[in-house]
């Protein structure tokens, strides 16, 4: 492909590891505030602590450190000595970019979803929510059954283990073959089934990233082999390097579901769907502090139907919430490709059948069918909480999500006017534990009802805190403080 010659032809001369260190600098720079060596000070001389003023950005070092695997020279080749020759690749990595950018009036929702998917997990960043959150469910009894199968270890051993290297590599770019071992006495157990399970030599990932590689508009987008291997092993030397450790920590948290559905599909509705609501039910016990009365699932209906209530419903003396758990992720096909809208939409139904799920068991509750709740005359708000983030923004606003929702009111055969008055939220499992704990400072209503009606219907649910309780966001805590503790190992007495 033209656009990407100028970027590979000026790579090839350079000398992958150097170029990958680099890499690693810049990377733990942006994303935990990492000291910058003096020859890549260059990157950011004034000190800035706004990282969108720098004018490179966490998935642009992603982009790059796929295509200096791929191009440069993994033996000999020139050093990287300053930032200049970091700084001219990713202007031509953002050439190429533009050059490539191919959008039209049939795929314009394909490119805004895919921009979102690239650029805000890095924005967002992996917090010790996410890791407390992975660690919790993967620590249930029937999860930690399939962990065990999976890798040998016990969840909270793969835990640590991942924990123990993502803070070894944040401070070290390349560690011996036998880190593992000498962090035995640490850990109290040898964590080398997880490093091996997340180690590949580089001659392989080189392969992996050619075979992955696109030759159209996509090129940007393709399937970096860094996120499913975050660590590559230097024959020549014996180190193991991580050159963004920023997706160590992604594939400790989100990737791990990946390893348990590649094993076994039906693990996730089994054992995994439950070990989440599980999680959820138990983040909305400690948000709760007496406002609040947090109603868990029941059986209804009769002996020839019998019905599962929604998963939780939350109480106040202003409105009741109806929240549903899914595990829902958007296929990769979403994330990479510009493909026509169409392939979007399929992603969408996926929503779509979950929230007609929701107004289903809605509908009997508002009827009385519930055994455990009633209506009362004030609002009520369907909420479906994903543990994938979906970045829903174009899709809601321009009523792509909206339209399927209304199609599978239809198929239910449920009055499509329950969406006017209890309109839908989607939001991920990190958005719903920081607003749960602003409702419980101001009640339910204030924070939903700008979410069911008006200019806010569709919006992320994390833009509208940050627009309109940036006060109360300011009183939000970590709900598992002890697992915050308990992070990393201590060393023996």
């Amino acid at each position: 492909m033209e656009i990407i010659k100028p970027l590979r032809n000026y790579l090839r001369p350079y000398n992958t590891v150097s170029f990958l260190q680099a890499i690693w600098y810049l990377s733990n720079h942006l994303e935990f505030g990492m000291n910058l060596p003096r020859y890549l000070a260059g990157a950011n001389p004034n000190g800035l602590r706004n990282n969108l003023a720098l004018g490179f950005f966490l998935w642009e070092l992603d982009t790059l450190a796929r295509e200096v695997i791929l191009h440069c020279d993994p033996r000999v080749g020139r050093q990287i000595t300053e930032w200049g020759q970091v700084a001219k690749a990713l202007n031509l990595l953002k050439r190429a970019e533009e050059e490539g950018s191919i959008i039209d009036e049939h795929n314009v929702m394909s490119e805004m979803t895919r921009i979102a998917h690239r650029q805000f997990h890095w924005q967002q960043g992996v917090s010790h929510n996410d890791l407390i959150r992975t660690r919790k469910i993967y620590r249930s009894e029937a999860m930690n059954d399939v962990v065990r199968t999976v890798y040998g270890l016990s969840a909270e051993e793969v835990a640590l283990s991942g924990f123990a290297a993502l803070a070894t590599y944040i401070e070290h770019f390349a560690m011996t073959a036998d880190w593992c071992e000498n962090v035995v006495p640490m850990l109290g157990f040898n964590p080398r089934p997880v490093t091996e399970n997340l180690t590949v030599d580089l001659a392989t990932i080189r392969k992996s990233t050619h075979d992955a590689r696109s030759l159209n508009g996509d090129w940007a987008y393709a399937f970096n082999p860094l996120w499913l291997h975050p660590l590559i092993r230097i024959e020549d030397s014996g180190r193991i390097i991580c050159p963004i450790p920023g997706l160590l920590a992604r594939r400790m948290t989100d990737g791990l579901y990946f390893d348990i559905a590649g094993h076994d599909v039906d693990v996730l509705s089994a054992h995994m769907g439950p070990a989440y609501q599980a999680y959820i039910g138990e983040a909305l016990d400690r948000a709760n502090k007496g406002r609040f009365s947090v109603l868990p699932e029941q059986p209804y209906g009769s002996k020839k139907q019998p019905k599962d209530a929604v998963d939780f419903i939350v109480v106040d003396d202003t409105a009741s919430l109806f929240v549903e758990t899914k595990l829902l992720k958007m296929g990769r096909a979403a994330k990479e490709y510009l493909a026509p809208d169409a392939a979007v939409t399929t992603q969408l139904a996926k929503l779509a059948k979950a929230i007609g799920q929701v107004y289903a068991t809605l509908s009997d509750a508002l009827a009385g069918q519930y055994p455990h709740w009633k209506p009362n005359g004030k609002p009520v708000h369907p909420v479906l909480v994903t543990m994938d983030n979906w970045n829903l923004f174009t899709h809601t606003t321009h009523g792509d999500l909206n339209a399927l929702v209304l199609g599978e009111l239809d198929r239910r055969k449920i009055d499509r006017s329950i969406i006017k008055d209890h309109q839908y939220v989607v939001c991920s499992a990190n958005e719903f534990e920081v607003a749960i704990q602003v409702m419980h400072q101001i009640g339910i209503q204030p924070v939903m009802e700008p979410l069911s009606q008006g200019e806010k219907v569709g919006w992320l649910f994390s833009g509208h805190l940050r627009q309109s309780f940036s006060k109360e966001l300011q009183s939000v805590v970590p709900l598992f403080p002890e697992e915050r503790r308990s992070l990393l190992p201590k060393p023996p007495a």
